[in-house]
């Protein structure tokens, strides 16, 4: 299978953070039970940690004059994994096969994953506690206002699995 034969070598972005968000939704207060994070609040917390860091750096990089880091070096894009527009919105399938097929569970440690970026840290962080704090179909109907994903939804598809260009996710965020 070539799929898995990919994950034999370096684990993309979107699977670090993926490891990452579920190594933090473990250690988060109101998970009292310490549930794994569900594919739903995960592959949301991806993509909306996507669109927003995107839209941070672009408007931090439009006024530099007015921050105090030089945003310059950071890319508008958190990963490079594919995006598609799914019935419950948007998702990452190489992490959604992955946890699938228990990859996930399979992966190194994360332990060390941000430890030399405090910006992106602090950024992801942030906002993990915020998503967290809405439950899995709250997340869906958020992504479902999104025009991006309405534009690559299409519900007559008999395979929902259009790429939603990541271009059009900042511009959209950017805009709001």
């Amino acid at each position: 299978m070539v799929f898995v034969e990919e994950f034999n070598q370096e684990p993309s972005e979107a699977i670090n953070l993926a490891l990452y968000i579920r190594k933090k939704y473990l250690e988060y207060d109101k998970n009292t039970n310490k549930r794994i994070i569900s594919p739903i609040k995960l592959q949301k917390s991806l993509y909306f940690l996507f669109a927003y860091w995107g839209q941070y750096i672009r408007k931090n990089k439009e006024n530099q004059d007015s921050v105090e880091v030089n945003y310059s070096n950071y890319n508008e894009f958190l990963f490079n994994d594919r995006i598609e527009a799914w019935t419950y919105g948007p998702v990452i399938p190489n992490v959604f096969t992955a946890e699938k097929v228990g990859l996930l569970e399979d992966m190194k440690s994360v332990e060390n994953y941000l430890e030399d970026d405090f910006v992106k840290k602090e950024f992801i962080d942030n906002l993990l506690k915020q998503l967290f704090e809405i439950d899995d179909f709250g997340l869906v109907r958020i992504s479902h206002e999104d025009e991006c994903w309405k534009k690559y939804y299409i519900e007559s598809d008999e395979k929902h699995d259009r790429e939603i260009p990541k271009e059009e996710i900042i511009d959209e965020y950017s805009s709001k």
